[in-house]
């Protein structure tokens, strides 16, 4: 994604009580098993660009999942920036 995305911002997830700590701890222990990344998208089939306030930039967003013991870590990464390579004649 790095070479790929220029993320602009980023914002941490948190839970507010034991079931949502249970539900994110999940997510982020299976995001950190597979070393990946997920695309987050709007939309009736999830692939529509995130509006955070109406009226506001839309962007594509990717969630990061790490966990540390009985600790985790949800970081969903936002970009509007996607990086073209030049193709030389």
């Amino acid at each position: 994604m790095i070479r790929q995305f220029v993320f602009t911002r980023s914002y941490q997830i948190r839970h507010i009580n034991g079931a949502t700590f249970d539900f994110l701890y999940n997510m982020a222990q299976e995001l950190d098993e597979k070393d990946a990344l997920v695309l987050v998208g709007a939309g009736e089939k999830g692939n529509d660009p995130l509006l955070l306030f109406r009226g506001g930039q839309p962007y594509r967003a990717f969630l990061e999942g790490r966990v540390f013991h009985d600790r985790y870590v949800l970081i969903l990464h936002l970009t509007d920036i996607e990086l073209k390579t030049l193709s030389h004649p």
